[in-house]
């Protein structure tokens, strides 16, 4: 994905539903290993036109993949995903 280096702020593609407290979201992502979920900040969701996208922060970056790193508190990881390029924001 042109103009995306490592470092850099993304948004990616995801799913939200309520969290159990006001300001948190439960969110769930398509990586390439499959879905991961977890409990994030609401200010770190954005509702664009395309769907609800979460901030990250890029790691590295493949041919056909993005390393991102999501804060927040996860069920199956610890906040690194790999997912599809086609899921990834430019900020």
């Amino acid at each position: 994905m042109p103009g995306i280096t490592v470092g850099d702020i993304i948004g990616v593609f995801c799913e939200v539903q309520p969290g159990p407290f006001s300001d948190e979201r439960v969110l769930t992502i398509e990586t390439v290993d499959g879905p991961i979920s977890g409990f994030v900040r609401q200010e770190n969701l954005k509702n664009t036109e395309k769907g609800w996208v979460v901030r990250a922060e890029v790691r590295n970056i493949s041919n056909d993949t993005i390393e991102v790193r999501i804060e927040g508190s996860f069920f199956t990881t610890n906040g690194v995903a790999s997912v599809p390029k086609r899921l990834a924001l430019a900020a």
